[in-house]
């Protein structure tokens, strides 16, 4: 007993701004139950800059209007409405539909409130017409799972430098186009799974070609969803769908990714031969880490190792990475090509499907690979197979 009473009486001693540092990381009603120890700790909750609200508890329609209740508690609460908030964290992910108006107020309380963070995960919610596409002080938005509603989106995201889309449904592409256009500072960018619910009678490019995200760093989304060239600039970028992109190198229409050190292509539905892939790296001269991820079985024909090498995989590749390679004659003249002409290669790294992982097959996988001569004497090769 006296060993928890001293331990009750260090936290008491902690100060005020600590104290809430550490509120901060839990959830906010979680973290609310700390007023049962005494009334300080009510002032110091009502003062949270990180609110982080969860429905996993919810177990039914009368625990989730209580949920709801604790919320609009909380962010109506008219000594706090100048409180400011760093971070805001919503999920509502059970099948109970939260009252328009109350959701609208929350957001409206946040803005006021000068909410920097937004991470909003709404299974029943549709945002219309929201006013915190307006704000001065977002600098990252993450939004999951919901329905963005309204064919004249108004957005205005001057100081925005984190976006996060995944599973968001717009009305067209171009109103994804509109969001973008919304960020002149954006510097990370990952979207993933989004919908259009009506298709744009203009052309993708044309809809896109105002737009240049210049100040990107990091890139990752579907080739379907954004015009590779528009993101040119980034270091660390990641395509999935990466089929669809590379047929545009047949066209040589995409610039150069002078900056782009780290890639991951993700071919999902068709992969058309290494040509593609090499291309690519003839595009990126400062290329370090390669990771190529595969669905599927060549398209191509017999590949031929190019007579040429790309800067990048003569100077600067480091680590190159081969998921779901099936062993076939394509597959191991690449391996081999990256292998002989690589100076700096560190690593090698193949991991076979089960196609692949039969004990003749990858046996000779392992053989031929192990015994293929290396131009960097650092370069450790390893494999796993499913």
């Amino acid at each position: 007993m006296e060993n928890s009473a001293a331990t009750v009486d260090m936290i008491s001693n902690l100060p005020d701004e600590l104290l809430c540092h550490i509120l901060s990381f839990l959830p906010t009603k979680l973290a609310f139950t700390t007023t049962l120890l005494s009334k300080r700790w009510a002032p110091l909750c009502y003062s949270l800059t990180a609110l982080r609200f969860d429905d996993d508890t919810v177990k039914n329609v009368d625990s989730f209007n209580r949920f709801c209740g604790f919320v609009d508690k909380l962010m109506l609460f008219p000594s706090a409405t100048n409180q400011p908030i760093k971070t805001f964290h919503l999920k509502l992910s059970r099948f109970y539909k939260v009252d328009h108006q109350s959701f609208y107020a929350w957001v409206e309380a946040i803005k006021l409130r000068r909410v920097e963070e937004l991470h909003l995960l709404l299974d029943n919610v549709t945002l219309k017409n929201l006013t915190i596409f307006t704000s001065r002080t977002l600098v990252v938005v993450k939004l999951a799972s919901l329905k963005v509603e309204g064919e004249n989106l108004c957005v205005d995201l001057p100081n925005l430098k984190t976006l996060h889309l995944r599973y968001v449904s717009f009305e067209t592409q171009n109103n994804f186009s509109k969001l973008l256009k919304a960020c002149p500072i954006l510097q990370n960018l990952h979207a993933s799974f989004l919908l259009y619910r009506r298709a744009d009678e203009n052309n993708k490019v044309e809809e896109f070609k105002p737009l240049f995200l210049s100040k990107l760093v990091r890139a990752r989304f579907c080739s379907t969803d954004i015009p590779v060239n528009l993101i040119s600039n980034v270091e660390f970028l990641h395509i999935a769908n990466a089929g669809e992109a590379l047929k545009g190198f047949r066209f040589k229409s995409i610039p150069v990714f002078q900056n782009l050190i780290n890639i991951q292509l993700w071919f999902l539905e068709f992969f058309h031969g290494w040509n593609g892939v090499v291309d690519m790296l003839q595009n990126c001269p400062k290329l370090q880490i390669l990771f190529i991820r595969k669905w599927c079985s060549c398209l191509s024909n017999e590949w031929k190792c190019p007579i040429s090498v790309p800067e990048c995989v003569s100077s600067h590749l480091r680590s190159c990475t081969i998921f779901n390679s099936d062993g076939s004659t394509n597959d191991l003249a690449f391996t081999t090509y990256i292998l002989q002409n690589t100076r700096l290669l560190q690593s090698m790294k193949i991991n076979g499907t089960a196609q692949s992982s039969n004990g003749l097959q990858k046996l000779q996988i392992i053989q031929e690979l192990s015994s293929c001569p290396r131009m960097s004497p650092e370069c450790k090769l390893s494999f796993s197979f499913k």
